[in-house]
């Protein structure tokens, strides 16, 4: 009688200890899934669609290296050469000056500075390229 009551026993404990191990592995995996939600949370926030005044800035940023190379001050990538265009330099200044008009407002003062610098420049160097022309 006694080894059945030992047997029993054991049993409930084999029982207990299944019981928790399903209980530890349910708790992982809710853990786990709670991890990959979070992760999916920052990856979406990290591929946020970037404001408005930002893709500006960029594309102003695009728009003062062909300028550049208008002016003929660095050379185009595809030829390796340097060449002059004033007519297509005068079209991307003024482009530059429409969308900093645009956005001006919106910009942070480190932007504002830099724009403002930078179509500052342009314009003195396209002075001095129409002299020399």
């Amino acid at each position: 009688m006694k080894e059945e009551e030992n047997k029993a026993k054991n049993n409930d404990k084999i029982k207990d200890k299944k019981i928790k191990r399903e209980e530890v592995k349910k708790e992982e995996k809710e853990e786990t899934k709670k991890k990959f939600k979070e992760e999916e949370k920052k990856e979406e926030e990290h591929f946020k669609e970037p404001e408005l005044p930002v893709l500006f800035v960029w594309f102003i940023g695009m728009l003062s290296g062909k300028s550049w190379e208008y002016l003929g001050l660095i050379m185009n990538p595809e030829t390796k050469k340097a060449n002059k265009d004033l007519k297509k330099v005068k079209i991307t200044i003024d482009t530059i000056a429409f969308l900093y008009d645009q956005i001006k407002d919106d910009l942070n003062k480190e932007d504002y500075k830099r724009i403002e610098s930078l179509l500052a420049n342009l314009r003195m160097n396209y002075v001095e390229k129409l002299k020399e022309s």
